[in-house]
């Protein structure tokens, strides 16, 4: 039971959430030519964060990245030299698409009822 009525609307929390790409895998191929995820284990290590394999897998290859501390952000745009905003991009959203016009020619609606209102009675 919800205790506001659903109008199709989105809800405070929904209309706050901006909607981003997550860019470390591009900017790894990009900015210091590394194509696997090796490398960036040691580079991390340097500031720090010591991540195994796996969490340094899902930290390049997701599209959201999980939750993580801003000097972990930070370091990562120390090792590629690039900005928080290389780093992740804000997505405009894409406008709410329209129904086409209906094209050719459209049903006639008469304005008045086609049967008269003593038809049934008729029977007589």
């Amino acid at each position: 039971m919800n205790a506001v009525p659903d109008d199709g609307q989105p809800g405070p929390k929904e209309a706050l959430q901006p909607r981003y790409e997550w860019r470390l895998r591009e900017l790894m191929a990009v900015r210091r030519n590394w194509y696997t995820t090796t490398k960036l284990g040691p580079e991390l290590r340097k500031y720090g964060f010591d991540l195994d394999r796996s969490n340094i897998y899902r930290l390049v290859k997701a599209e959201r990245p999980p939750k993580m501390p801003v000097e972990l952000i930070l370091a990562l745009c120390k090792i590629l030299s690039c900005r928080f905003e290389d780093l992740v991009v804000e997505i405009e959203p894409e406008p709410a698409a329209q129904e086409p016009a209906p094209s050719g020619p459209q049903p006639v609606v008469p304005d008045m009822p086609l049967l008269s209102a003593d038809f049934f009675d008729a029977e007589d």
